[in-house]
């Protein structure tokens, strides 16, 4: 059976209600996890994304997603632009790259599109190509699904709550396993 959850973001990282309302569909099954984003907003799209594997989407928009092995604090950063172009960092601890990180994972693919003021993406990880030291289980697996947007001033949100204070998605202790119905 498919590990899913589906969820809308209302309001930005300080409680203001956002306009753009993006939601999120994460899905395990069949060896994937898959993050499907929509966001109600013209994209922002970084300087130099064409697609493929680009450091700094987080400056334009982009979906985030968040894993981490629980017992470790090791974890996974993807980041999703509107034009499906990519990228993962694995960390140690928060902001801590790990050794010879980022560098692109196999058998990753991704969409985008922009449509009349909105923009969809989606990414598909096999499984099988996460790092050992992810510890993996669907179940017990750590995360969080986020999402930076717009300029002047950039606005961030959160699916789970990360308690405030200056945006920093980068609070693997306050998150939660995505697929147990959180």
């Amino acid at each position: 059976m498919p590990e899913h959850v589906t969820a809308v973001l209302n309001n930005d990282w300080f409680g203001a209600p956002e306009a753009a309302r993006p939601s999120f569909e994460l899905v395990c099954a069949d060896g994937i996890v898959r993050l499907a984003a929509h966001v109600a907003q013209a994209p922002l799209i970084v300087p130099g994304d064409t697609g493929g594997f680009v450091e700094g989407l987080w400056e334009g928009d982009c979906a985030e997603l968040f894993l981490a092995n629980p017992a470790t604090g090791y974890y996974l950063e993807f980041n999703l632009s509107p034009q499906g172009a990519w990228w993962c960092c694995e960390f140690t601890a928060p902001r801590v790259r790990a050794a010879g990180a980022p560098r692109a994972l196999a058998g990753v693919r991704t969409t985008g599109a922009a449509e009349a003021g909105s923009w969809r993406a989606s990414i598909d990880i096999p499984v099988a190509s996460l790092p050992a030291a992810l510890a993996f289980v669907p179940a017990t697996t750590r995360g969080n699904v986020t999402f930076c947007l717009g300029c002047e001033p950039q606005r961030y949100l959160t699916h789970v709550d990360l308690g405030g204070g200056r945006p920093d998605f980068h609070r693997p202790d306050r998150w939660v396993p995505l697929f147990d119905g959180n």
